[in-house]
């Protein structure tokens, strides 16, 4: 269903209203979800945002983002995981189990056949009591880690019976599709199976625990077995990587959970500080930038420490001046400002635990938090303004091969008008600054006195340049130019009011430009703390962002320092509100 881009029609922030249905939601499909794991994916205090598409095949898909990624979607009244979901309760949907080989076919749009699947008296209780219709998720043998849900079109009985064929799976979405794509793009992690496999007598000089780790266990301390395809099949492949070996349980610091929150903190402000972009809110920068400067073995839990909730600490570091909080409403605070000069920075040195971890994951660290949610890799495309060839002023150019409707540069007219005088004798000797008229030339300028035989250079030109449409060439990088006619629009940005003297900031025109809307909608929504919202332009033809509140001062900083656009093509950012505002 994702496997074509699906058309958002609309991206909006989810309202507490529509969060509790939504819990409602997911509790009655999902009834093994604790009330804890559904706190934990459906936040009461975070934002979160909804996204209606229309998927290529014609259906309304409701998706429910938290932070970055889908978490839920709704189709009809059927509420379904997204793997990302999945990855962090795997045991959530009944599950079949397939070949690594089948992977491939699965994310080209395949569904599941019945032969594909393997069944195994260890394996077929994962399916739990699978009946027609029912959601399930479909996982690679050797591997807890589902990479695909759909509906079941056999059931478990089908399915266990011998020389069963058909198609058991239709998938609904799966690693690697557009709704994978639309969050942080995380790999297909590795979850080892909870059943022990003995590989002992298969690969050599290697010690295997009897006991293969279960999804609760710390990855980075245990050995990863990678089971491709099952024995009774013939073909088997192992892979076994032992993850930080140099990181035991017994050799860790004996940190308290305080010392690891205070530690995360300070190395994030030392690491990350000067390019944390504000206001951020406060959940966005604890997510990006705190959990993200913990090393993974530490196991950072805010509800550990003795301060129970991120408030709570935040509000001590703004008595220690490290940081400066302001609630923007009820239940929602922002970072404002950061004091780096403070001495509990400047002296602060990472711990070698933090360093080291720092170090590895410096590629991955997140710079700047305005970029957390745009296009990383967007480059402004090369803009080249052309003018087409018209019927009024074809007479001059057809004695050079260019053709009516041919899109020429502004420097090939003036080459043109250049040789099209000094071929004709029509300088003038005395005055050369003047052009003398002859018949193709009074018809290309259109002079209806009908006295003027001379113009300057300069009028002549303008005149000639007035009479040919607009054009433009558009090239985006690794991408072949495109020709357009017509003049290039550029980004408009307005300041609107709507009911309750509420102003609203408008953005249309990003698509000529390559920026995708739904991205830049979501990436405003948190770092300005507003509702964003995405639809159609009144002429149908393009896409227009909307924006609680006068948000040009930040967009005219995302425009021109981010996405790098020449103030030529934006218009609009002259409605920057007063300070007081």
């Amino acid at each position: 269903m994702f496997r074509k881009p699906h058309k958002v029609k609309t991206s909006t922030s989810v309202k507490g209203s529509e969060k509790r249905r939504l819990r409602s939601l997911v509790e009655t499909s999902f009834p093994n979800l604790s009330a804890n794991d559904i706190n934990v994916l459906i936040p009461s205090k975070n934002e979160m945002n909804q996204v209606k598409s229309m998927t290529h095949s014609g259906s309304i898909a409701m998706i429910y983002c938290s932070v970055e990624n889908p978490i839920f979607f709704q189709i009809g009244e059927r509420c379904y995981p997204s793997l990302y979901t999945l990855w962090l309760y795997p045991r959530l949907l009944p599950t079949v189990i397939t070949s690594n080989s089948v992977l491939e076919k699965i994310v080209n749009g395949a569904d599941l056949m019945a032969p594909g699947i393997i069944i195994e008296d260890y394996l077929i209780s994962e399916m739990g009591d699978l009946k027609v219709n029912d959601i399930c998720a479909v996982r690679i043998i050797g591997n807890k880690a589902p990479v695909a849900v759909g509906l079941a079109l056999l059931s478990k009985a089908d399915l266990c019976q011998e020389g069963i064929k058909g198609k058991a799976i239709s998938i609904i979405h799966c690693y690697k599709d557009n709704l994978w794509l639309s969050g942080d793009q995380t790999t297909l992690p590795l979850i080892p199976e909870d059943e022990p496999i003995d590989l002992a007598d298969k690969v050599e000089n290697m010690d295997l625990d009897a006991e293969t780790p279960t999804e609760n266990s710390p990855s980075d301390v245990t050995s990863n077995v990678i089971l491709l395809q099952s024995e009774n099949q013939n073909f088997i492949s192992e892979e076994i990587t032992n993850a930080n070996e140099c990181i035991q349980n017994e050799t860790l610091p004996n940190y308290a959970m305080d010392e690891i929150l205070y530690h995360s903190f300070l190395a994030a402000l030392k690491v990350c500080g000067k390019k944390i972009s504000l206001p951020i809110l406060t959940s966005t920068f604890y997510s990006s930038h705190v959990l993200k400067s913990c090393p993974p073995a530490l196991n950072l839990d805010i509800k550990k420490t003795t301060h129970k909730k991120l408030s709570v600490f935040l509000k001590k570091m703004q008595k220690e001046g490290l940081v400066q909080i302001k609630e923007l409403t009820k239940g929602v605070e922002s970072i404002v400002s950061i004091n780096l000069e403070k001495e509990a920075i400047q002296t602060y040195r990472l711990e070698p635990l933090f360093k080291s971890h720092l170090e590895a994951e410096k590629e991955k660290c997140v710079e700047e938090e305005p970029t957390a949610n745009i296009q990383l890799n967007y480059k402004f495309p090369l803009v080249t303004e052309l003018f087409v060839v018209s019927a009024q002023v074809k007479a001059l150019f057809d004695k050079y091969n260019v053709k009516k409707g041919d899109t020429i540069l502004i420097t090939t007219v003036r080459e043109v008008l250049k040789r099209y005088v000094r071929d004709n004798s029509l300088q003038n000797e005395l005055n050369p600054r003047m052009v003398t008229l002859d018949p193709i030339l009074s018809d290309c300028v259109g002079k209806k006195s009908g006295n003027t035989s001379a113009m300057t250079w300069e009028q002549l030109q303008e005149i000639i340049v007035s009479k040919m449409p607009f054009a433009y060439q558009i090239e985006f990088e690794n991408e072949d130019p495109v020709i357009k006619k017509g003049k290039l629009e550029p980004i408009q940005v307005t300041i609107d009011k709507r009911t309750g003297n509420k102003k609203v900031t408008l953005i249309t025109n990003l698509e000529v430009y390559g920026i995708n809307p739904e991205k830049l909608a979501q990436h405003v929504q948190v770092a300005v703390a507003a509702s964003t919202s995405i639809a159609p332009t009144q002429n149908g033809k393009g896409i227009l962002v909307l924006i609680q509140g006068n948000q040009v001062r930040y967009l005219q900083k995302l425009f021109l320092e981010i996405y790098k656009v020449p103030r030529k093509y934006l218009q609009g950012l002259d409605n920057i509100p007063s300070k007081k505002n």
